[in-house]
């Protein structure tokens, strides 16, 4: 293997590597957000009470930069995943996730430029600001936030159990995670419906309370006049906002139609691909081994949806009419910890240049880690290799 290669399939893991950290930090950023809205079913007192403790966590000199950081790469890495998919036929928490992140920095885009742009201005803006602003001020923003929190949650999670799946020292820690993934949300709904009908019963106490007056009362002239208060840029935080989210909406349109003339572009060759003794399906060099069986309706194990980091999707190769390439560095270092023979390959990483190929799936299209009794199947031995 050439070193040009070489360095090419290595960074590939290293952009894998660095998607999934940048990911799993902007969750965390998430989950301290939707565990300090929770505590509004106690009070809005208890939310800011918290503050300094969870959400107060990313708002420091340090962390506000690093969380920009990493919505910005996590976003582009996305992007660039997507254009270098050969293909957009895939399972509903695949397609979820991928449509979740396209639209997570424009709906980010509102809370992200907003606070920070009353931080600059001297604004003070506490959940008992903020709960007040989207229930009485801005509820259109509220409802905004209700939809960021779900989509991000959802893309998040997504993204966490396809990653913790493909992981057999995590298959008792699942079921544990599911509940508390629901939980997690609805409790944040919960406190932020039950802050804001607080907001809105005090307001309509204040309302009903309050004195008139046909005319100025008297101590009216006496009383003087309050310092200004900081003044809250609406319209540039809704010009930049706009600027942001229409931004990346356009460059997640260009990617798409990018990848499209990518693929149209693309020459390829015909690849006759079977299965054990099944009769073979005919496809094309431009997908792996596991994509071609997800576009002709045929199940095939895969863990971590053809990301190769399960194992589950091996093959054992039985004829291959071509020279199979290398191993790309995820491939090899997943092969590598499963101790795999040298006939052995990942089917989401396998992409045969054309001709005939047959392979035997090492595991069933159910398979998980749960199943003991192939959990600790062996790959073929090397002296089972084909010529």
């Amino acid at each position: 293997m050439d070193t040009a290669r070489a360095t090419g399939k290595a960074s590939g893991l290293i952009l894998r590597t660095v998607r999934i950290w940048s990911g799993l930090f902007l969750l965390a950023f998430v989950t301290t957000h939707l565990l300090n809205v929770s505590l509004g079913v106690i009070s809005i007192d208890a939310m800011d009470a918290a503050r300094p403790f969870l959400s107060g966590l990313w708002a420091n000199p340090i962390m506000g930069p690093l969380l920009l950081s990493a919505l910005f790469i996590h976003f582009c890495l996305g992007l660039w995943a997507i254009y270098r998919r050969p293909t957009l036929r895939t399972n509903l928490q695949d397609l979820v996730q991928l449509f979740s992140g396209v639209i997570v920095v424009p709906l980010l885009a509102t809370h992200a430029v907003g606070v920070s742009s009353l931080k600059l201005n001297g604004v003070t803006f506490d959940y008992a600001a903020a709960i007040k602003f989207f229930w009485l001020g801005q509820p259109a923003i509220g409802l905004l936030q209700v939809i960021l929190l779900s989509v991000v949650w959802v893309h998040g999670c997504a993204g966490l159990f396809t990653w913790l799946r493909a992981k057999e020292s995590m298959r008792n820690v699942l079921g544990w995670l599911y509940p508390i993934a629901v939980a997690v949300p609805v409790l944040a709904l919960v406190g932020f419906a039950e802050a804001g009908r607080g907001v809105l019963i005090e307001a309509q106490a204040m309302q009903n309370a309050a004195p008139t007056y046909s005319e100025a009362p008297p101590e009216y002239a006496e009383t003087p006049a309050p310092s200004a208060a900081p003044r809250v840029p609406y319209e540039v935080i809704k010009e930049v906002t706009n600027q942001v989210i229409w931004g990346s909406l356009a460059l997640a349109l260009l990617t798409f139609a990018a990848r499209g003339v990518r693929v149209a572009l693309h020459t390829s060759e015909t690849v006759r691909l079977q299965r054990g003794d099944t009769p073979p399906i005919e496809t094309t060099s431009a997908l792996s081994v596991y994509d071609s069986f997800q576009a002709h309706h045929q199940p095939h194990a895969g863990l971590c949806s053809g990301r190769g980091r399960c194992g589950t999707c091996a093959v054992r190769i039985l004829s291959a009419e071509f020279p199979l390439p290398d191993p790309s560095a995820l491939e090899a270092k997943t092969l590598g910890r499963l101790g795999a023979a040298e006939d052995v390959r990942l089917a989401c990483q396998l992409i045969p240049s054309g001709g005939f190929l047959q392979v035997e799936p090492l595991y069933p299209a159910d398979y998980s880690f749960k199943d003991e009794d192939y959990a600790k199947v062996e790959p073929p031995r090397a002296s089972e290799a084909p010529a």
